[in-house]
């Protein structure tokens, strides 16, 4: 007999699934499960399945679920005779388990013995061993099952998984698997979004695969999250691992123990006699790489390594390749919906690219296709509709069915245009980001390449950002806005007064007022001269 609540709750008979009958008789079973081989008495059972609405006579509607279960798990039992693997004790009902296997005991089980591998410096092993224990899952904790003592417990599982993961994929990343990782690893990224551990393994997967500027839009992204869900920065794993990429420097060049900081520390293995003699080692210093794992179809030679003979241009070269992507989905999209939907969907894709653009223009947009629709719907057949025989329109019918018709065509053409200029700037907005990290962590650097220098010649793109300090006159009058004299007052007042500290004192030296600086401040940057203290906007 096998027991399972890893997913939804259910038993099986060697191979064969047993019908468990109805739902609450399966929530009788899973409360027994949650402890199994201990007592539970009658009251808690009622508590766990009824909650706040429980039955009037709790105990005998137990005891006939009790006994339902009785003749499905244990059918050979004879009749009115007390239930051996089902049993009634003075203290409650106790599902004996000795002669069978619950899931949640054995993935249990297979983290110990992980733990017990990586203590004798078996690190294939341990690897071997949680993915085993991860295997068990086949989804979400007691699968269906709602209520306090359910919730309570599918959250203790989940967050065991979910510490599995992250210790396997850092064994995995750490022995140079991190190519094959990477698929998995973004899927439990949007699974466990508030997992740190899963984010910086991703960002230093993405990192060791050659893709930095991925690595670093990995992070902006978790940094955006956590922002907007809780408005706190991301833990310092995932700021160290942030600025190593933005070193370019790389992860794990001595096999790491994802143990570490444990209560206990790492043995001590000495060598066999029959092996090399030397003092000892520690467990953490024999990892060996295991073989890849045959379900992700690990490649079997590594990936070619990034040149790293400057690491900012092969970041800002790999931002541009990543940045500059058409966006033919969202083109498709926008052209097909009012066509496909025969008019309906005239909106569709102003609301959805007000959505993932974050521009609110959109959204008024599309309440006026969806206006125009209902006025054009309503007056060609709804006011005034001519007989179905006639071959005279009514004047209502003749000023709606244009509405109703044409708007669609200009919809596709109006969306087609929207999508590729919002996937341009989307792209702008990548490759300024990551022109800006890269000069916030080596100032001197992002200023020799001519980052925030629109007019010198350079082998990659910045986004079109403009650097206060930097730029001349004529790289000034590329922002929005600003003319020949305006540009010319900000180098005046730079030389005259020394360099800005940041972008904003743009405004408070009284350069430029308020509105100027909202439309030119997605553009802007400040590198200070070296030997100055600088904050970046």
């Amino acid at each position: 007999m096998r027991f399972e609540i890893l997913g939804e709750v259910r038993a099986l008979r060697e191979a064969d699934v047993i019908d468990l009958g109805p739902a609450k008789q399966r929530a009788v079973l899973a409360v027994l499960l949650l402890q199994p081989g201990r007592p539970v008495p009658t009251h808690q059972i009622v508590d766990a399945v009824w909650g706040d609405d429980p039955p009037e006579n709790g105990a005998n509607v137990v005891q006939k679920y009790v006994a339902g279960l009785r003749r499905v798990l244990d059918p050979d039992r004879a009749p009115r005779t007390p239930g051996e693997l089902l049993a009634l004790t003075g203290s409650g009902y106790v599902l004996r388990t000795d002669e069978a296997s619950v899931d949640a005991e054995e993935f249990q089980a297979a983290l110990a013995l992980a733990d017990t591998h990586r203590r004798a410096g078996r690190p294939a092993e341990a690897a071997h061993a949680l993915r085993g224990a991860l295997a068990l899952w086949h989804g979400d904790a007691l699968a269906g099952l709602t209520g306090p003592v359910f919730d309570a417990a599918r959250t203790r599982l989940t967050e065991a998984r979910a510490n599995a993961w992250e210790k396997w994929f850092e064994i995995e990343v750490s022995l140079g698997h991190h190519t094959a990782v990477i698929p998995d690893l973004a899927r439990l990224v949007e699974e466990f979004p508030l997992r740190e551990g899963l984010r910086s393994q991703l960002m230093i997967a993405l990192h060791q695969a050659g893709r930095q500027a991925e690595a670093l839009a990995a992070f902006r992204d978790a940094r955006a999250y956590f922002l907007e869900e809780f408005g706190a920065e991301p833990g310092e794993r995932m700021q160290e691992a942030h600025r190593k990429i933005l070193r370019g420097e790389p992860f794990y060049t001595e096999p790491v123990d994802p143990w570490a900081g444990s209560a206990e520390p790492i043995p001590t293995v000495t060598p066999s006699s029959s092996g090399p003699t030397g003092p000892p080692v520690q467990a953490a210093q024999m990892y060996a790489p295991p073989q890849p794992y045959m379900p992700f179809a690990a490649p079997t030679s590594p990936p070619a390594p990034v040149p790293s003979a400057d690491p900012f241009l092969s970041m800002l070269a790999s931002a541009q390749k990543a940045g500059g992507r058409f966006p033919l989905g969202e083109l498709f999209f926008a052209i097909l919906a009012p066509l496909v939907s025969f008019g309906f969907g005239t909106w569709f894709y102003f609301v959805y690219a007000g959505t993932k653009h974050h521009d609110r223009r959109q959204y008024f947009v599309a309440g006026f296709y969806a206006v125009l629709l209902l006025v054009g719907f309503t007056l060609a057949f709804v006011v005034d509709p001519s007989p179905v025989d006639s071959d005279v329109y009514t004047t209502a019918e003749n000023v709606g069915f244009p509405l109703f018709l044409i708007p669609p065509l200009i919809s596709a053409a109006h969306g087609a245009l929207v999508a590729v200029h919002l996937g341009a700037g989307r792209g702008d907005w990548a490759r300024r980001e990551s022109a800006r990290q890269l000069a916030a962590f080596d100032p001197a650097r992002a200023q020799q390449i001519g980052i925030g220098r629109p007019g010198q010649l350079r082998s990659f793109s910045d986004g079109g950002l403009v650097d206060v300090n930097h730029a001349s006159a004529d790289d000034l009058t590329t922002l929005p806005g600003i003319g020949p004299e305006l540009a010319y007052r900000i180098v005046q007042d730079r030389h005259q007064r020394g360099p800005f500290r940041t972008v904003d004192d743009l405004v408070a030296r009284g350069v430029v007022n308020a509105r100027q600086m909202g439309r030119i401040a997605p553009r802007l940057l400040c590198i200070a001269p070296e030997g100055v203290p600088h904050r970046f906007l």
